[in-house]
């Protein structure tokens, strides 16, 4: 189990970290960012570790070989100064997948028009901060965003910004650093299509019964599971749910899930694996349902959680652990999920000792994996180091691991 007498864990092929076949380690967290309707939109990258220039040899950030997919299908939002394109440190990036995001013009080569529109040519989007569009109205047809910078920018002025960029560009405005419901609102109906921020990861300080009701069905699947309830109890359920039943299977016939062959019913499933591994499966369904008043994106942030303390058990623990790693980080989200004090949430479900004491109590095996988890969702270079430190796994494994889990919940589409 992870603690701080733990080795670091172990990585094969390579024991100090995560390498590309260029020898670039990842040095870049990812923070999500949403759309209108609180989806997943993109990623806005952070440097985290390592010179200011590694962040362009990140290898999430690589065009893949031919056939094979991408690290990420939404879009990064990688920071980018003109220097940086004159230096051909573009060369190898995934034009479909990056978003330059130009920072200022660079202490050589200024905001370089000639080089902004070769960096488009080459099938780069280009986006920009309002201010500095402001300055350099010449790079105004360059721009497929313009980035609004909340921390600075009042939020009426942002509001009248947005609005402006709506009627005189072709760009999408992109609000950053949104830091509660009210800005969002507001920008949102003024037309930003874009927000980075983690307001709609609040906790409820009062329970919204609506929403624990609109998962009453999901939450009986999952008891039932758990206790390994008789198979025709369970298709009984699902015959009255059809919706659920179809989405509890299009889980699991998900590409790379690892069953080899498609899953025709729940009684199928069950014959496949057994009935404790399909769990996970009925529990990723609260993360895939949100209802209105709970943003989607609260629910991939669920499973990306889950999926990262999953890959970090898997170095040293059992694949039973590891499954139940996995539900301590989508269930540490159920208060937020369901709209409902995290106690309250909890007691709905049958969970093992060691999820609920890593969730509640932040003790016990998983603790240590839930606390890494979340220092990877901050994006936060202090707090990483520290329990980068605290539990001697390598900062760039981390990053690593987090990029994975993101793409396996796009994957999942949830």
């Amino acid at each position: 189990m992870l603690n701080t007498q733990s080795p670091s864990l172990p990585v094969p092929g390579d024991e100090t970290g995560a390498l590309a076949q260029d020898g670039a380690r990842p040095s870049l967290g990812r923070r999500v960012i949403v759309d209108a309707h609180r989806r997943l939109g993109g990623y806005q990258a952070v440097p985290l570790r390592g010179r200011p220039s590694e962040r362009l040899m990140d290898p999430s950030l690589r065009e893949p070989p031919d056939g094979s997919m991408p690290a990420l299908k939404s879009p990064t939002f990688l920071a980018c100064s003109c220097d940086d394109i004159a230096a051909g440190a573009l060369d190898g990036l995934d034009t479909e997948h990056v978003v330059l995001q130009i920072a200022g013009g660079g202490a050589q080569h200024g905001l370089d028009t000639d080089l902004l529109q070769a960096a488009r040519a080459r099938g780069f989007k280009l986006a920009f901060d309002v201010r500095l569009l402001k300055e350099y109205e010449a790079s105004v047809p360059l721009a497929s965003y313009v980035i609004l910078e909340m921390g600075v920018l009042p939020l009426d002025l942002a509001s009248m910004m947005a609005r402006a960029i709506q009627k005189t560009t072709q760009a999408i405005p992109l609000a950053v650093h949104v830091r509660t419901p009210v800005q969002f609102k507001q920008l949102a109906a003024a037309g930003v299509r874009l927000f980075e921020g983690r307001w709609y990861l609040q906790p409820p300080t009062v329970a919204d019964r609506s929403v624990q009701l609109s998962y009453a069905s999901i939450i009986k699947l999952v008891n039932l599971v758990a206790r390994e309830a008789e198979i025709f109890e369970i298709e009984a359920l699902l015959k009255h749910e059809p919706t659920l039943a179809y989405k509890l299977l299009s889980h699991l016939n998900t590409a790379g899930i690892g069953f080899g062959h498609k899953i025709e019913s729940f009684r199928h499933a069950v014959m496949a694996v057994g009935m404790k591994p399909l769990l996970r499966w009925s529990a990723l369904l609260l993360a895939g349902s949100a209802p209105g008043s709970v943003a989607p994106a609260a629910g991939t942030t669920a499973v990306v959680r889950g999926r990262l303390m999953e890959l970090l058990a898997l170095q040293e623990m059992s694949p039973g652990d590891a499954d139940q790693a996995f539900m301590a980080g989508l269930f540490s989200m159920l208060d937020v999920l369901m709209s409902t004090p995290l106690r309250e949430a909890l007691a709905l479900m049958p969970l093992p000792d060691a999820v609920r004491e890593a969730i509640v109590q932040g003790s016990g095996p998983f603790a240590g994996l839930l606390e890494l988890a979340k220092a990877c969702e901050s994006a936060d270079a202090g707090l990483l180091e520290i329990v980068s430190q605290r539990y001697r796994v390598p900062v760039d494994r981390l990053l690593a691991m987090h990029v994975e889990a993101l793409g396996w919940a796009e994957q999942l589409g949830v």
